[in-house]
């Protein structure tokens, strides 16, 4: 079989994937994309509850893209974010008003968003391969690199200008480009599900620090809200024993009567919590995207958000210039060396900064008693209380750093790209 010669592979079809792929073929590249699921709609699939908790730099980046739209009236706005702590003094109240907009973030189904992303894939013209695993990778010859892909029909070869790997927090590919990676598997697991309370949460969403690790309720649909319980392994393993009702009232104890009493409302999901970084992303004609490149704690909900300012920083590193009529032109080669030391330059500082942040939040504040504990909750009243440090903790929760807008709006449709 003959090689098959796309501008651009991509390893992994989740979010990340599915949006670098169809921005890039818009830009003008062609693209193929390996999803190792099944195609969608491919047999019986059961409900999807999971809910995508997009800071609001994440939506304004999908509304630049002309992806916003199409899911906005199945997501349900954060109006205002509570952090509190459990038995302790010290709390923090944002509210999107207070800073001009009409949310903090938005939580997208899973369901919707998904979906739309691989319409997006199909309408751009991306190459979507599914039941497709990477077998192997060559080294880089000249201008491209060949990377063996094992499908339905077999194993087939494609070489690619640039390779990206979007395949996840124990990303095949990472390990075949034989990219260095730091792990640090939390004494934590997280518990996810939904609950319905008995009041309505008005778009609020919660995070309370306890003893055992973060409790967070984010506004679903429905009046539903979804939990993500962080706690030691074997205490999650107890309460997966427990019954319904005694984790309903364990939950009810540690999170308090402010929404009356919590309702479960679906299935209970348990998840190991890790937190990988990969100092360097970028290796010859190939570069990590997504959890590939850093999975952080769930604290906060600034994974997704830090993934898909990968795309962003991606379209910032392969830009050129524009046309007169505002359109973005883009690099020849994607996968040059000068690319990728552009965008591994670009995405330093922030990944950094997220990775640090969110381990403090994770494993700092598990043990804050006596004086820290005073001094923590004197911490957390000041920036309730002063206008510009809850107007900093605001920005960074609705993710609101730099991003490079004028590479994102005016996107050509596809086939109409200028590398």
């Amino acid at each position: 079989m003959s090689t098959q010669t796309p501008d651009i592979a991509i390893i992994g079809g989740g979010p990340v994937g599915s949006l670098a792929a169809a921005t890039l073929s818009r830009a003008g590249y062609s693209v193929a994309l390996f999803e190792r699921g099944a195609a969608p709609n491919a047999g019986t699939t059961r409900p999807d509850t999971r809910g995508y908790a997009l800071a609001a730099g994440s939506v304004q980046l999908l509304d630049d893209l002309g992806y916003w739209s199409s899911v906005a009236e199945q997501a349900t706005p954060i109006r205002s974010i509570v952090v509190s702590r459990r038995g302790g003094l010290g709390r923090v109240h944002l509210n999107a008003r207070d800073h001009g907009r009409a949310a903090l973030g938005q939580v997208v189904p899973a369901a919707a968003l998904d979906p739309m992303l691989n319409e997006a894939c199909r309408a751009a013209g991306v190459d979507l391969h599914y039941d497709s695993t990477l077998a192997g990778l060559d080294p880089a010859e000249g201008d491209r690199r060949t990377l063996h892909i094992q499908g339905a029909k077999g194993e087939a070869a494609w070489s690619a200008r640039l390779i990206l790997a979007a395949d996840g927090v124990s990303s095949p590919t990472r390990k075949a480009l034989g990219l260095p990676v730091q792990r640090l598997r939390y004494d934590a697991d997280a518990l996810v599900f939904d609950v319905r309370p008995d009041r309505p949460h008005n778009g609020q969403a919660f995070e309370r620090f306890t003893d055992e690790g973060p409790l967070a309720l984010l506004p679903q649909a429905d009046g539903r809200m979804n939990v993500v319980w962080v706690a030691p392994p074997q205490t999650c393993e107890q309460r997966l024993e427990r019954n319904e009702a005694e984790r309903r009232r364990e939950l009810q104890a540690r999170f308090g009567w402010t929404l009356g009493r919590l309702r479960p409302a679906g299935p209970v999901v348990r998840f190991p919590l890790e937190r990988v970084h990969a100092p360097e992303p970028v290796a010859e004609r190939a570069l990590l995207l997504g959890n590939a490149a850093h999975s952080v704690h769930p604290v906060a909900g600034q994974g997704l958000n830090l993934s898909l300012r990968d795309v962003a920083g991606l379209l910032g590193a392969l830009r050129t210039g524009r046309q007169a009529d505002g359109t973005p032109t883009f690099a020849a080669d994607p996968g040059a060396a000068a690319v990728l030391e552009a965008y591994a330059k670009d995405r330093r500082q922030d990944v950094g900064s997220v990775v640090a942040a969110t381990d403090f939040l994770a494993r700092g504040l598990l043990h804050a008693a006596g004086l820290r504990g005073h001094g923590l909750g004197a911490g957390m009243m000041a920036v309730d209380r002063l206008r510009p440090a809850r107007d900093m903790l605001a920005r960074s929760a609705m993710g609101l750093g730099p991003l490079p807008r004028h590479t994102l709006a005016h996107l050509p449709a596809a086939g109409q790209g200028t590398p």
